[in-house]
């Protein structure tokens, strides 16, 4: 098991409770965009 400091607790609790706020249909629409524009010729 990994041991973290109390700063690096904080930040991965941060970016966990930032991608839960991330709703699953932006996600959706983001990668629609992806595939669209990953189309080259």
């Amino acid at each position: 098991m990994v041991t973290l400091s109390d700063d690096e607790v904080a930040l991965i609790r941060s970016l966990l409770t930032a991608l839960r706020a991330i709703k699953v249909r932006d996600i959706d629409k983001a990668l629609v965009l992806l595939s669209k524009g990953d189309r080259r010729p």
